[in-house]
């Protein structure tokens, strides 16, 4: 997949996006797209929150067999919405503005979601 083509693409998706993390299954920061100057981590939290993501996959994974893998989450923060894409081996992370609303938010993680099936798809 050609993730430096995908972040160009997902960060015109909206002006309310931050920045956009691909980590690797490990935890560790692959690809990266900052689109604001109100960037919020160091480079330390920028690690860390790459961990975190896959703790949070781990955990996600325990009911994989019972509900089926999990593909998307929304996860709402004091300062920012973060969507987390799942995709094989990869983390997508893109965070936006706390104040955008719900259903803007909706329509840029359906964006985004067909922009990943298209780059998917072209691989």
């Amino acid at each position: 997949m050609n993730f430096e083509k995908l972040l160009d693409e997902i960060v015109k998706v909206n002006d309310s996006i931050r920045f956009i993390f691909v980590t690797d299954e490990d935890g560790k920061l692959a690809h990266s797209r900052v689109s604001t100057n109100t960037f919020l981590l160091n480079d330390k939290q920028v690690s860390l929150l790459g961990v975190d993501m896959q703790v949070l996959r781990r955990l996600l994974n325990l009911y994989d067999e019972i509900i089926g893998k999990n593909t998307f989450v929304h996860l709402i923060r004091e300062r920012v919405h973060v969507l987390i894409y799942y995709i094989d081996k990869w983390i997508i992370l893109v965070s936006c503005d706390r104040k955008t609303d719900r259903h803007v938010l909706t329509d840029i993680s359906i964006k985004i979601e067909s922009l990943i099936n298209d780059a998917k798809s072209h691989h």
